[in-house]
């Protein structure tokens, strides 16, 4: 599916003026939305290696992380256009005592957590080029990644490898997320748009006062606490490990999202 940017620009109008170090000054806002597709398929899964003897759990998991490694080959082989990595968050240690073993123990369900070592591993496989893909075919690779992972034995986890007991084992914020290549990219549109509604609004003030816009003497960001990224994601979303990275926010849908950002600009006022 091609991607579809439909770019529009609502105005928040509060418009005043004032003398400002000795100027005649027009406040506006302006506001500036952009919809996006997102374009890349993140897939969070967890291995591990149990045994008895650290060495033995770490051959288990190295073994298993082959054959996941070609697990991901095979889900997507013969697709073209799609460009995929696998980053790996290394090894953590630990006794047997893994979390829902501990939960089992507490509720009375196996006599204590402990007897094996286990070693485990979070991979996080990322592929760009989705935003090209009709629904149906995305959907077959994604169906094909998690089928053939979980027969190599991987499983689904959340970013981090959380558990939460709130959202009923982390199965709400586990898997399967959405996110963009160049996410600054997308937001810069809506800004440009903010900027350029605010100075027309102020022409069109302007105009009835027979007066004519000068230079803007200050802008300032009202978008809200933090920057756009912030505002476009769920704050919850973001304390269960779902708030993304660098490129931006990971969500839980294919579908189109909005961005939106607003700005308060102060323009000088001149006579004609």
């Amino acid at each position: 599916m091609r991607r579809f940017i439909a770019i529009t620009a609502l105005l928040a109008i509060a418009a005043s003026t004032s003398l400002a170090e000795g100027r005649n000054t027009i406040t506006v806002r302006g506001k500036g939305s952009v919809r996006v597709r997102p374009d890349k398929l993140v897939l969070v899964l967890g291995a591990d290696g149990k045994a008895e003897k650290a060495s033995d759990a770490v051959d288990k998991l190295g073994k298993k992380r082959a054959e996941i490694g070609e697990a991901i080959k095979q889900a997507l082989e013969g697709k073209q256009g799609l460009d995929y990595k696998v980053k790996d968050s290394g090894m953590t240690f630990g006794g047997a005592a893994d979390e829902m073993a501990q939960i089992r123990m507490l509720q009375g369900q196996q006599p204590d957590a402990a007897g094996e070592m286990t070693v485990t591993t979070e991979l996080e496989i990322t592929v760009a080029g989705i935003d090209k893909m009709s629904d149906t075919d995305l959907a077959g690779i994604i169906s094909a990644l998690i089928d053939k992972t979980k027969d190599a034995g991987a499983e689904m986890k959340a970013p981090g490898n959380r558990y939460n007991p709130f959202m009923g084992g982390g199965s709400a914020n586990q898997g399967v997320f959405f996110g963009f290549s160049d996410y600054e990219a997308q937001v810069e549109k809506a800004w440009d748009e903010a900027a350029k509604k605010a100075k027309e609004r102020a022409e069109a003030i302007a105009k009835r006062l027979g007066l004519s816009v000068g230079d803007a003497v200050r802008v300032k960001d009202t978008t809200g606490e933090g920057s756009a990224a912030a505002k476009a994601v769920n704050p919850y979303a973001a304390m269960l490990g779902m708030g993304g990275d660098e490129d931006g926010p990971k969500i839980k849908s294919s579908g189109e999202m909005e961005m939106s950002v607003e700005m308060e600009v102060e323009f000088e006022l001149k006579k004609k």
